[in-house]
């Protein structure tokens, strides 16, 4: 599942001078520019984006109209976060001296508006519809700098990785899909230095949990005028059965209860797949939708393998399902094998740190194993439920 989304910084506090805080930056970016470090004092999140800038951008490539407005209309959700966006936070850019921009998940831009002034200095730097604005194509900014860390984010002056960006204070954050939980595009109230302030971020931190709730209720919409078709196919035999979306979401059920909705390690695919938290169902494509039913079979053994690390799991029939883990899992699920009677989580961080006083990040590195894993491995103690082998 991708990282949840993280809460910014304000690029300027409302008791600082902007014009002694932009000299402190110029250092910083000097000093980056010069030895390519970047140096103490520079904000988490624009350290993090420096940190990923290319050697050398290779510029905003150009999309001509036609495709701009395929893309406008590419996907229903998308379309509506936009419109959405603009209702709340076009008519703030006049009296703010900002513009508004969009873009989809490629990072080209799909929508730009704002007072005449401000849109002319921003065309010289190419930031127009049809543009993409990665931070491959120009750096640190506040759209690609929002979608590449799925956080809201200030960009102030030199920030930019950029020189020619250096003049502009830009606040942007993502859009999210909520079916999969990507990155769906993202957007940016944009201005001159003057136009710094600190509740332009809180502003579009708002607007954006409030549009990104919209698309929540949308999807659970469309989720719930799908179930009568869905519960169609469940008529068709008998035991357990489910019907799902591509990305787990769960649209009927059939004598079994389930959660909204299911991860499925090893991904759907035609035949049998193991749901951690169910077990094994045998798994057919119809339409863009999955029907699952209860298999006849049972996880028998697992058998866990150093490089690269991975869990294979086999079932009663012979078949074996292999599912990646890291090395701290690895790590964590050898220390169980070779304790069948299981390990308490104290037990488990002296042995994996030398002393008993990280169990809380044990419990945290266990319920992510148990994602994969599920009934396999139970706490109080934690211990696996069939015979495990590993590969030294």
């Amino acid at each position: 599942m991708p990282p949840p989304l993280m809460r910014p910084s304000s690029a300027l506090r409302i008791d600082q001078d902007p014009r002694v805080h932009l000299r402190h930056l110029d250092s910083l970016f000097e000093q980056w520019a010069s030895t390519g470090a970047v140096p103490t004092g520079v904000r988490d999140e624009v350290a993090r984006s420096w940190q990923r800038q290319p050697a050398r951008y290779r510029g905003p490539d150009y999309r001509p109209a036609d495709e701009v407005a395929l893309r406008r209309d590419a996907d229903p959700l998308l379309n509506h976060a936009s419109a959405a966006l603009r209702e709340r936070l076009l008519t703030s850019c006049t009296d703010t001296a900002t513009e508004l921009v969009l873009c989809d998940s490629d990072g080209v831009v799909l929508w730009v508006a704002g007072p005449p002034n401000v849109r002319k200095r921003s065309e010289h730097l190419g930031f127009v519809e049809g543009a993409s604005w990665t931070e491959s194509a120009v750096g640190t900014n506040a759209l690609g700098t929002a979608m590449a860390d799925r956080s809201p984010v200030q960009i102030f002056g030199s920030e930019h990785s950029h020189p020619s960006h250096h003049s502009w204070v830009c606040t942007g954050a993502p859009i999210i899909d909520p079916r999969d939980d990507s990155v769906l595009g993202a957007i940016t109230l944009s201005g001159g230095l003057r136009t710094a302030h600190p509740h332009t971020l809180s502003l579009v931190c708002s607007t954006l949990d409030a549009v990104n709730a919209e698309l929540r209720l949308l999807h659970r919409d469309d989720l719930r005028s799908r179930s009568g078709a869905a519960a169609g196919l469940l008529d068709t035999g008998a035991g357990d059965a489910l019907v799902i979306d591509r990305h787990g979401w769960v649209i009927a059920t059939r004598g079994i209860a389930v959660s909204d909705r299911l991860f499925i390690p090893g991904g759907l695919d035609t035949g049998t797949v193991w749901i951690p938290s169910l077990g094994h169902f045998d798994a057919q494509q119809v339409g863009d939708l999955w029907h699952l039913r209860r298999a006849d079979k049972h996880a028998t053994a697992l058998v866990l393998q150093s490089d690269p690390p991975c869990a294979r799991i086999t079932s009663d029939d012979g078949e074996q399902v292999a599912h990646p883990l890291t090395r701290r899992q690895y790590d964590v699920l050898r220390i169980l094998a070779a304790h069948p009677l299981g390990r308490s989580a104290r037990e488990l961080s002296t042995e994996l740190y030398g002393d008993g006083d990280h169990t809380v990040t044990i419990r945290a590195e266990v319920s992510r194993i148990r994602r994969t894993l599920g009934p396999l491995l139970v706490p109080r103690p934690y211990r696996l439920t069939v015979p495990a082998t590993w590969a030294h």
